[in-house]
């Protein structure tokens, strides 16, 4: 009995990685660059000493006071000092995705995630820099770094991603729509929960965001109930109830991880702003858009 769950355990990295194969539908070019190449450009600037003098000055006067404060706002999202940091930027970014890429697979979003990836990467890390500046550029000098931003807004995808791959095997049953409920519900609890003393409780924005995340739900569930949810979830293939699960926990554990139970010296300002701006950038792109010009 021991030596068979002992083998079990052993095969769970090999049992996850045909799981992913088989619910994953992105171009393995794709793959690669997100997963490997990224990740070893990020590694290797830290070990070359890269980082050195490309961090994020928080004593600039203005994210446009000159072209060296421009650039560093973006630089700093790809550097690293600390190889701790490092480590755990790139473990959240991989866990991240790998709850992240079978969802959008499932709801047939290979290239609205694609597009939405571009604008992480290359849009993201200045309203993190500039959000970050109006915030604790009033407590401190400290250049800023770190890549745990933009994992982040990746982050702020799954919710999005959640819906969507839940209207897609509902035949449309749960509206995209969704997303919103757990996302409003996630701020209230990051606007509630102690946190860092720089990140003080907010009341008022906790109990708005929880109030508005009623709302919506009720709205949604009046103007289209979805019906017969149990029948669709005991016919789901095993896979997709899997990547549902993953889904969610990757979600639950994440927001609590970068919002709510973070070490001091956290960056929780640029963490709020990606998070944000990752769910931002589908839900009104690929949900409300499509909803309002239909």
């Amino acid at each position: 009995m021991a030596w068979r769950r002992l083998r079990t355990l052993l095969a769970l990295p090999l049992t996850a990685a045909r799981w992913w194969r088989r619910t994953t539908t992105a171009p393995l070019a794709e793959q690669y660059l997100l997963l490997v190449a990224l990740p070893a450009t990020l590694s290797l600037g830290w070990l070359l000493g890269i980082g050195d003098g490309l961090g994020f000055s928080l004593a600039a006067e203005s994210l446009l006071a000159d072209s060296r404060t421009l650039l560093t706002a973006f630089t700093a999202n790809y550097v690293h000092i600390d190889g701790r940091h490092l480590f755990d930027n790139l473990l959240n970014f991989w866990v991240t995705l790998f709850g992240l890429y079978p969802l959008i697979g499932i709801a047939g979003w290979n290239r609205q995630f694609r597009r939405v990836a571009v604008g992480y990467l290359l849009g993201v890390p200045f309203v993190i820099a500039w959000v970050t500046l109006a915030t604790l550029g009033a407590i401190t000098d400290q250049p800023s770094v770190g890549f745990s931003g933009i994992v982040a807004a990746f982050l702020g995808f799954i919710p999005v991603a959640l819906a969507a791959a839940a209207s897609e095997v509902t035949d449309g049953e749960i509206d995209p729509a969704w997303a919103v409920v757990p996302f409003l519900g996630s701020l209230a609890l990051t606007f509630a929960a102690p946190s860092v003393w720089y990140f003080p409780v907010q009341p008022l924005l906790a109990v708005g965001c929880a109030g508005f995340a009623l709302l919506a739900a009720g709205l949604l569930w009046r103007l289209d109930a979805p019906s017969d949810l149990g029948r669709v979830a005991r016919e789901l293939p095993p896979d997709h109830l899997l990547a549902f699960l993953i889904g969610t926990t990757v979600f639950v554990f994440g927001v609590a991880g970068a919002l709510v139970l973070v070490p001091l010296g956290t960056n929780v300002w640029g963490h709020l702003t990606g998070y944000v701006a990752g769910f931002l950038l589908p839900y009104l792109g690929y949900v409300i858009t499509p909803a309002l010009t239909a």
